[in-house]
């Protein structure tokens, strides 16, 4: 466990993040990138915060939050049992579930969905998003990883993979593959919105949080905030 941190004014705020592609991406060196990780700094840069990113175990992290051991985590999302502890920011970014498809596929019959009955699905074996496919009893079949779901709609005999739209077309675009594909929003399924997190113990966090808040709103009128989801996507 972290021990808590001592603040000085010429030290960078320290913020942690796990790896999950393209929000938070964490390479075989532990450098630390990604659409929200770019968010979080350009934000904090236009308001004279400077900060580094560093990973940890989640359970490490979150325990460390709790206990106000760090400062805050990125690409965090909001749940009822963190309210005791969290600060949440203004919304960073957003992740949707949605229907990958090979760009010639059909959807005039795809809107809410239960609509993919009408469809050969796939999805990833084990993950959260394939289990609410079987807790809804929709026919699916399941596939190892992304790159086999990316593969399947493409070059086998499925319709759609049922995944996370920018995690998807961010692994499409590294194999080359993206132009071919389309991505399709459910009706009715809602947006999951990921947050800057910062620990309710922290020394000086909620000054912190409104400097975020403000840097942020600077970065979505500059420009500067779209052109980092561009250069990842």
């Amino acid at each position: 466990m972290l021990t808590r941190a001592v603040i000085a004014a010429d030290e960078p705020v320290e913020l942690f993040a796990i790896d999950y592609p393209p929000y938070t991406i964490v390479n075989d060196q532990a450098e630390i990138s990604g659409i929200d990780v770019d968010v979080v700094i350009a934000a904090f840069n236009s308001v004279g915060v400077d900060v580094k990113f560093s990973t940890a175990p989640w359970k490490r992290i979150r325990k460390n939050l709790e206990h106000g051991y760090i400062a805050g985590y990125t690409s965090c999302a909001k749940r009822p049992a963190r309210m005791a502890y969290i600060l949440f920011s203004d919304r960073v970014s957003e992740a949707n579930q949605v229907a990958l498809m090979a760009t010639n596929t059909d959807t005039r019959k795809l809107n809410n969905l239960t609509d993919l009955k009408h469809y050969k699905v796939t999805a990833i074996e084990g993950w959260a998003i394939q289990k609410e496919l079987e807790t809804k009893a929709i026919k699916h079949v399941t596939t190892p990883d992304m790159d086999s779901g990316i593969r399947a709609v493409l070059f086998r005999d499925i319709d759609v993979f049922y995944i996370g739209e920018l995690t998807a077309l961010y692994r499409a675009q590294q194999l080359g593959l993206k132009e071919k594909l389309k991505t399709k929003r459910f009706a009715d399924k809602q947006r999951a919105e990921f947050y800057l997190c910062l620990s309710k113990e922290y020394p000086g966090n909620p000054e912190l949080l409104k400097q975020f808040n403000t840097g942020l709103q600077r970065i979505k009128a500059s420009g500067e905030f779209d052109a980092i989801y561009d250069k990842y996507l």
